[in-house]
């Protein structure tokens, strides 16, 4: 070890050593690139902790402090496009001015047909903007499917670079090809589907992006299975029981990421809707049914569900199950419902109203609220759960 001999010239008769050390070299910098991309991990961390938390905090600040009806469901207006007595599935493609309606036939003998709409794989991002709808109904002088499109397009040579591939039991569409410049494309799908006391359908599915679809209330033709999703769109349903034009699907599953569900859906066997920020209006039709069970799912993270049974389960048993993270709940089960509810919330509030209901069990801890209650002896069961949003449910009439 060295030192260097140093004598204080204020202290004299002070002699230190001082150890000698020897210069550390400076770290090198990072490169310019390794720093961005470290910056640009850290903002993905950031921006991925705060989307799977917000919904559940922001939500506390801008929830509706009244009552979960304060703000009820409009009447949706059908759109003109879907009545058929105006000619659009009928005009040909060329003897009026405008844009022309293009016409798909499908094979009489088919069971199962699909509708699906993709993006193109565009690798940089296109000013293209998509509107439009799917509008689907039932028809009794048809004797197989058919699909019929115009486009109103703000540059008519868009038109060729649109993809419309008709399959042997379905069609595809792209519609956002890549533009530098802005460009609009509006697409109206019409699907029309035999309907006779003879004619069933095993399965139909319709896949969307920001197109919504709208069930016309002619569209009551018999099909086993249905699957209608969309990534923006909402789905509407328009036909209703008391008028004879309600679904009649045993088997349904609606799905959206950001849009709403809203109307009258049928609960012959199963039936799941599921949104993650969109709202969720249904009435729900289980009656007079050969099915001897019924099971009813929804389900959101963000989302609201407000879900009323219309008439009676006349008196098959009914599964249910309803699930948000930061949405309210509010379920309307009939009269003649009985059996067993599990209700969970973590920071929400809890109420249960209705003649004979009965709340057996309590708990509530320093995080969460737990209820089960009951009415009669009957066999179905529920579970309703949220984390931060609220719970009501009804069974009857309202006291």
């Amino acid at each position: 070890m060295e030192y260097e001999r140093y004598t204080d010239e204020k202290h004299p008769e002070g002699v230190y050593h001082v150890e000698v050390l020897e210069p550390v070299p400076s770290k090198p910098k990072r490169p310019l690139w390794r720093r961005l991309v470290r910056i640009l991990l850290t903002v993905g961390a950031v921006f991925m902790v705060w989307s799977t938390l917000a919904p559940v905090f922001s939500y506390r600040c801008h929830r509706n402090k009244h009552d979960m009806h304060a703000h009820p469901q409009p009447e949706f207006s059908q759109p003109m496009d879907m009545d058929s007595s105006i000619g659009f599935v009928h005009e040909p493609d060329s003897d009026k001015p405008g844009a022309p309606v293009e016409h798909y036939t499908f094979a009489a003998d088919i069971k199962s047909f699909w509708l699906k709409q993709e993006n193109f794989p565009n690798p940089f991002p296109s000013r293209t903007h998509v509107i439009g709808k799917v509008i689907v109904h039932s028809c009794p002088k048809a004797e197989n499917i058919s699909t019929h499109v115009r486009f109103t397009l703000s540059d008519p040579s868009l038109r060729e670079n649109i993809v419309v591939e008709p399959h042997n039991d379905g069609i595809l569409f792209k519609l956002d090809p890549f533009s530098a410049t802005p460009a609009r494309i509006n697409a109206t799908i019409v699907v029309v589907v035999p309907k006779s006391d003879k004619y069933e359908l095993e399965r139909v599915s319709a896949k969307t992006i920001q197109l919504p679809v709208f069930l016309k209330d002619t569209f009551t033709t018999k099909i086993n299975t249905t699957s209608i999703e969309t990534v923006s769109g909402n789905v509407f349903s328009f036909g209703k029981s008391a008028d004879k034009t309600a679904l009649d699907i045993n088997n349904l599953h609606i799905g959206t990421v950001s849009g709403g569900i809203h109307g009258e859906f049928p609960l012959n066997h199963a039936l799941d809707l599921h949104s993650t920020s969109g709202l969720i209006t249904a009435s729900v039709v289980s009656s007079n049914l050969e099915e001897e069970t019924g099971y009813i799912r929804t389900d959101s993270v963000s989302g609201n569900h407000d879900v009323t049974f219309l008439g009676k389960l006349h008196p098959r048993p009914l599964y249910s199950k309803h699930r948000s993270v930061s949405g309210d709940i509010a379920v309307h089960y009939p009269s003649d419902w009985q059996g067993g509810l599990e209700l969970k919330t973590t920071s929400g509030h809890i109420s249960v109203h209705g003649k004979g209901t009965k709340v057996v069990k309590k708990e509530k801890g320093i995080v969460g609220r737990f209820w089960e209650v009951i009415k009669g002896d009957g066999k179905s069961k529920g579970s309703l759960s949220t984390v931060s949003g609220r719970i009501k449910v009804v069974v009857g009439k309202n006291e």
